[in-house]
């Protein structure tokens, strides 16, 4: 396959990968039909000292095309454009991803890329205009240039959110009906693309109050049938280019999935569906599970003592296109909100949602806010970074050596979240030290992340120990690093400063931003104690109010920390993160 290589003179170097889409896909010794293409643009706006000099686009060594950008602030340009998909990003920290498609038909459109040198951004507006290739090019439609958004960290999809929402036009959407061998009726919803297409622009243009453009797309399903929601991939593109943060609330009498655009990758879906954007759909689905599946949920959640709460969902997106399907199921570090409503009134304290695994008929914690509505019913907003079969259970849960203890009812809180265990079925040890893998087990399980025992790769961390999940998961969440000796030490005590900097960057993988400046630590005596490494992170946690002192004038950094002060933690950081009420 082959590259090419845009420079901009002197200030950066950007390497841009081919994808070939909607047309003849050709060998690496062969060349691809190219297009006559002319650039011309104007800069918006600079900081620091404005850009000049030249984008080259080099093909096997050759200058194909040029985008000369001057000190006056004018921009042109002329060249060939090979008749392919063109990925790449126009930044030296590679977060401005820009796509050029070209699959035929002649094509002007207009794009806003940041051109940035350490300090020195230049924000222009480029139009490119691509001349219609020859009957025989080997592409059909018209031309388009799109820019792909950057990947969001750590997004979290908003409930309260100060946006106006807009309602999809869904008069001209298509549906069908259909029922598998045993009964189930699912409803295929085809959205409608230009009434889809008019709503994002409506949102993305209004005054949304700080907040991401939500619209909203509702199908009236009988209840308990399945709904399919199939949208084209090029209209959400399309949409990223201008309003990335987008979400589109997805509605059934159900159920409800909000799809942010940033989380799809879209040029690695033509990739691997070897297909345009334009011939891909992506598939939301929304269905109550089956009897069976219920009636093994309401036995696996006896064996715990917790009952179920209403039927379980199942949830999923898929991406299908040229006789292929593509899973979407990991969103990273973005937790995308769903919500479900429960016909009767809700203990939060008690309730949860979960993620049921059919495979082992474990749950596991997904964090949650329940808000009781004017009817009497009960409105369950959960988020995860994946795609699962959710359901909620009630427990009540407690400890015979809790009773007279200080931090009680945030462990039995924690508790009946299924995120907090005891040592036993009856004794919990508040007092006791815990250790650096159980927090990390405790703060993967509140974040609802999923273990992973091939990233836990500490020297003193082996694939058979309980704990080498959570530590694998905390990895990749960037939650821990462990120590330059390349252990983890999983069981040694951990301390009040090593938990501060967790609970910190767990904030972060939450989505919420804190400023820790130094001088909060200031009204601490034994401020000079903490450790260097420690003290952005710990002022963080103390701002959030998570963590505090041991006394109004000591923090005690290297003090172990116990069960009962983790809990409280933890609940503490769910709740600024609007994981639970």
């Amino acid at each position: 396959m082959k590259k090419w290589t845009f420079k901009f003179s002197t200030v950066f170097l950007i390497c841009i990968t081919f994808l070939f889409s909607g047309m003849s896909v050709y060998a690496d010794e062969s060349t691809p039909p190219s297009l006559p293409m002319s650039v011309s643009g104007s800069v918006i706006s600079t900081t620091g000292a404005p850009a000049s000099g030249s984008i080259e686009a080099i093909l096997d060594g050759k200058t194909v095309g040029t985008v000369n950008i001057n000190s006056n602030g004018t921009f042109g340009g002329s060249g060939l454009v090979p008749q392919l998909l063109v990925r790449g990003s126009y930044s030296e920290n590679n977060n401005h991803p820009v796509t050029f498609k070209v699959n035929g038909g002649s094509a002007t459109s207009s794009i806003a890329i940041a051109f940035q040198a350490g300090a020195n951004i230049t924000n222009v507006i480029l139009t490119a205009t691509v001349a219609s290739p020859p009957s025989n090019g080997g592409g059909g439609g018209g031309g388009s240039v799109i820019i792909l958004p950057p990947k969001k960290s750590n997004q979290v999809t908003p409930i309260d959110s100060k946006a106006n929402p807009v309602e999809v036009d869904t008069s001209k959407n298509v549906v069908k009906s259909s029922k598998d061998a045993e009964g189930h009726v699912t409803n295929s919803v085809t959205q409608d693309g230009a009434a889809l297409t008019s709503a994002l622009k409506k949102a993305a243009s209004q005054d949304n109050h700080g907040d991401a453009p939500i619209v909203y797309i509702t199908f009236d399903n009988p209840s308990g049938e399945a709904v399919m929601f199939n949208i084209s991939a090029s209209v959400l593109a399309e949409a990223a280019i201008t309003a990335p943060s987008a979400i589109i609330s997805l509605q059934t009498n159900d159920g409800e999935y909000s799809l942010p655009l940033s989380i799809i990758d879209y040029a690695m879906l033509v990739k691997n569906l070897g297909t345009s954007s334009e011939n891909i759909s992506i598939q939301v689905y929304i269905s109550p599970v089956h009897a069976d599946i219920n009636t093994k949920i309401r036995a696996n959640a006896q064996g715990i003592s917790s009952s179920q709460l209403g039927s379980a969902f199942d949830f999923s997106v898929k991406a299908v296109g040229n006789g292929k399907t593509v899973e979407l199921n990991s969103f990273g570090s973005t937790y995308v909100a769903r919500t479900i409503v429960l016909t009767t009134p809700v203990d939060g304290t008690h309730a949860t949602v979960v993620l049921y695994d059919p495979v082992t008929g474990q749950f596991s914690f997904v964090p949650a806010l329940f808000g009781k509505q004017s009817d009497g019913s009960t409105k369950v907003t959960f988020k995860r970074n994946g795609n699962s079969i959710y359901t909620v259970l009630s427990s009540t849960k407690t400890f015979d050596d809790v009773s007279e203890h200080w931090a009680k009812s945030d462990i039995e809180l924690m508790a009946n979240k299924l995120i907090v265990n005891g040592v036993t079925d009856s004794k919990f040890a508040p007092e006791s030290n815990i250790t650096r893998a159980e927090f990390t087990a405790l703060l993967v399980r509140a974040l609802g992340l999923i273990p992973d025992t091939a990233s836990a790769t500490f020297i003193d961390v082996k694939s058979s120990d309980w704990f080498a999940g959570s530590i694998g998961a905390a990895v990749q969440a960037k939650l821990v690093s462990g120590f330059e000796d390349g252990s983890f030490q999983p069981n040694a005590p951990i301390t009040r400063e090593q938990m501060a900097v967790m609970v910190a960057k767990a904030l972060g993988a939450a989505g919420k931003t804190v400023e820790g400046q130094a001088a909060l630590l200031s009204k601490f005596n034994d401020n000079s104690q903490i450790s260097d490494w420690a003290k952005v992170s710990v002022a963080q946690s103390v701002k959030a109010g998570i963590i505090s002192g041991m006394t109004d004038s000591t923090f005690v950094p290297t003090a172990n920390a116990s069960r009962a002060q983790a809990v409280v933690m933890l609940k503490r950081l769910l709740q600024y993160a609007q994981f639970i009420n």
